[in-house]
C-alpha cells in the first residue's frame, strides 16, 4: 500500500480547507489552521486514520471496539449505540439509554474508559427520534447521523425521519427533523444549529468527453455509516469525486484492462493516466469507501472482484461476493452476505490475502425491514 502517507496528508489538507469553508473562517497570515478530523468509514463501522482501532456494529445494534490487526475485542457499548468517529485517542459514540435523552459518550479508544458524556437534551429532538429503528405497528424511524471533530468542538449532523406504511402505498415520511449540534468538549455545552446541514460533497461531477476514449460508469456510494445489504451500488456518471481528485474510467478494447484518467480539480486541467491490467474480461468498476481503490468484476466469474490501487495501479487483493469494501492502511475490510443470510465483516491482509478476523454485524432474524402493508 505505497503512497499511504501522501494520501493521509492530502486528506488532512483537504479536510482543513473544507472546515474553513463550512465554518465561514477566513485564513489570515500567521493564523493557525484548525485541525478537523472526519470519520474514516469501514463497512458497518468506523476506523481511526491509521487503521489501528475500529468500532463495528454488533448484531443487536450496539458497537464493539476491535483491535484491527488481531480482531481482539477491546470493549463494547450496549445497544442501541452508533460509533461516530475515532479521533484524538477517543471514540465518540451516540448512545440511547432507557428513560434518558440521547447522549454522545467519549471513550478512551483502547481501554473503553468513559472520559465524558454529553447530554443532547439541548437538541430538542422529538420523542420518536430513536436509534433503535424498531418497527412500531406501521411506523419506524430512520436515523442518519455523522460527526466531525473541529478543534475542541464535536459537530454532530443529523437527519431523522419517521416513516409509515399506509395501505398498499409506498412508505411515506410523517415526521422529519434535520440540523446539527455543536458540543464543546471542554465545557460540555451543547448548542443546536437548526435547519439542514450543508449538502455533502457530490459523488461525481459532469465532465467533457475525452476524445478517442470509451468512458464507462463507476459504481460508487457516499462514504457513511449505512449498513449495506447488497452490492455493488448504483452507477455514477461523469467523473468520480475524491476530495480534490477526479477519476474517469475507460475500458480497453478487449475489456481486460481499465484505463484511469486522473486529474486535480484545481490543477489547471493537467491529467495523468493509469492502466489497471486485469488480465481478464471486466464488466464493472466499483469504487471503495476510501476512494483510493477500485474493484474490477470478472465478467465470467461474477462473484469475484479484484482490487486495484488508484495511486499505483497495482493489484491489492481479491474478494468473493463483496457488498461493501474499504482499504485502510495494510488491510481490506469487506462485508458479504453468507448463505444463511447473515451480514459478515471480514478483515483481510492486503499483502497476502490472509483473512485476519471476522464479525457478524447483522443476523438473519434481525434483518432491517419495513413493515408489511
Amino acid at each position: 500500500m505505497s503512497g499511504g502517507l501522501d494520501v493521509t496528508l492530502r486528506r488532512a489538507a483537504a479536510t482543513a480547507l473544507l472546515a474553513l469553508a463550512l465554518l465561514g473562517a477566513k485564513a489570515t497570515p500567521g493564523a493557525a489552521i484548525m485541525t478537523v478530523e472526519e470519520p474514516v468509514y469501514i463497512p458497518a463501522g468506523v476506523s481511526d486514520v491509521g487503521g489501528t482501532i475500529g468500532c463495528v456494529r454488533t448484531p443487536d445494534g450496539g458497537t464493539e471496539a476491535v483491535d484491527q490487526a488481531t480482531g481482539a475485542s477491546l470493549w463494547r457499548s450496549a445497544a442501541p449505540a452508533r460509533a461516530l468517529l475515532i479521533a484524538a485517542g477517543r471514540v465518540f459514540v451516540l448512545e440511547e439509554r432507557a428513560g434518558q435523552p440521547l447522549r454522545v459518550a467519549a471513550y478512551s479508544a483502547h481501554e473503553g474508559r468513559l472520559i465524558r458524556a454529553y447530554d443532547l437534551r439541548a437538541l430538542d429532538l422529538p420523542p420518536w427520534a430513536s436509534l433503535s429503528g424498531a418497527v412500531e405497528g406501521r411506523e419506524w424511524t430512520v436515523f442518519d447521523v455523522a460527526a466531525r471533530l473541529a478543534g475542541d468542538r464535536l459537530e454532530v449532523r443529523f437527519d431523522i425521519a419517521r416513516r409509515r406504511v399506509s395501505g398498499f402505498q409506498a412508505p411515506g415520511v410523517v415526521g422529519r427533523v434535520q440540523g446539527a449540534g455543536q458540543i464543546s468538549l471542554d465545557s460540555g455545552r451543547v448548542d443546536r444549529r437548526p435547519g439542514p446541514w450543508p449538502s455533502p460533497p457530490p459523488l461525481s461531477e459532469p465532465m467533457s468527453p475525452v476524445p478517442g476514449t470509451r468512458l464507462v460508469a463507476v459504481h460508487a456510494r457516499a462514504p457513511d455509516s449505512t449498513l449495506v445489504m447488497g452490492g455493488p451500488p448504483a452507477n455514477v456518471e461523469g467523473a468520480l469525486v475524491s476530495g480534490d481528485r477526479r477519476f474517469a474510467f475507460e475500458m480497453s478494447g478487449d475489456t481486460k484492462a481499465v484505463i484511469v484518467h486522473r486529474w486535480s480539480a484545481h490543477g489547471g486541467g493537467r491529467r495523468t493516466t493509469l492502466r489497471l491490467e486485469h488480465g481478464q474480461a471486466t464488466d464493472a468498476v466499483w469504487a471503495t469507501l476510501d476512494r483510493q481503490h477500485v474493484l474490477l468484476r470478472r465478467a465470467y466469474e461474477q462473484q469475484r472482484y479484484d482490487l486495484y490501487s488508484l495511486e499505483t495501479g497495482k493489484p491489492a487483493g481479491s474478494l468473493e461476493r463483496p457488498v461493501d469494501a474499504a482499504v485502510i492502511g495494510p488491510r481490506i475490510y469487506w462485508t458479504t452476505i453468507e448463505s444463511e443470510g447473515a451480514l459478515v465483516l471480514t478483515a483481510t491482509e492486503a499483502a497476502s490475502g490472509r483473512a485476519l478476523w471476522r464479525r457478524t454485524v447483522l443476523e438473519p432474524d434481525r434483518r432491517i425491514t419495513e413493515p408489511i402493508p
